[in-house]
């Protein structure tokens, strides 16, 4: 993402992209595998707070995004791009959204913060339901632990037509918490490194407040 106008902050924001369908049925098992992915992010809805921390490689090098979020309404996001000297934030509280980069929090435009608004309210509190046809992978090594690990396949007719990998994303859960731990997006022959790393941290420590001179809001409860 070279991000910086608020315009295109919007984009920045999708942390997980729910795939259509694949034409074909799916059978009990593969739908068993969706609804324990499903059942993941519902629990991750029910704590305190957690953080995403992804990694999008570029040609002129790796694009890093931060975002916490507080239940039910409060998101702050950084993101690191190549040839930005400074992150583009983003704080994000009930109806109101402030960015900042580098030169001081400006509250934004009522178009754009309504697009960042929905992006916590379908993450937090009404996301749209999982829809792409998963597989279970049994128990998969992510680092030193295993976690439980669910593929969907993300077919491209662009990269068909290009003869290039077609892609896929796992969502790795943590058997222990049954909380998602990671959602990458790699080639689907498992070669090469993959093009979204995303991990999750659930600290008790996130707080999430209006910049200096914004709106008097509510403590969080």
């Amino acid at each position: 993402m070279t991000i910086p106008a608020p315009s295109r902050m919007t984009s920045v924001l999708v942390v997980f992209a729910v795939v259509a369908a694949l034409p074909s049925i799916a059978d009990a098992a593969d739908d068993a595998c969706r609804i324990a992915v499903q059942t993941a992010f519902d629990k991750q809805r029910q704590s305190k707070g957690y953080r995403f921390a992804a990694s999008m490689p570029g040609p002129q090098g790796a694009t890093k995004m931060t975002i916490d979020y507080l239940p039910p309404d409060r998101m702050y996001q950084k993101v690191e791009a190549p040839g930005h000297p400074a992150p583009v934030e983003t704080i994000a509280i009930q109806r109101w959204a402030w960015g900042t980069m580098g030169g001081g929090w400006e509250e934004l435009q009522p178009q754009f913060a309504q697009s960042i608004i929905s992006h916590v309210r379908e993450t937090l509190v009404s996301p749209p339901p999982i829809t792409a046809a998963f597989a279970c992978l049994g128990k998969v090594k992510l680092g030193d632990k295993d976690y439980l690990a669910y593929r969907a396949d993300q077919p491209s007719q662009a990269a068909a037509d290009l003869k290039a990998p077609q892609l896929a994303r796992t969502v790795y859960v943590d058997e222990a918490t049954g909380l998602p731990a990671a959602n990458i997006v790699a080639e689907n022959d498992g070669k090469g490194a993959p093009v979204f790393d995303g991990r999750y941290s659930y600290p008790t420590d996130i707080v999430i407040e209006a910049p200096v001179g914004g709106h008097d809001i509510p403590p969080k409860n």
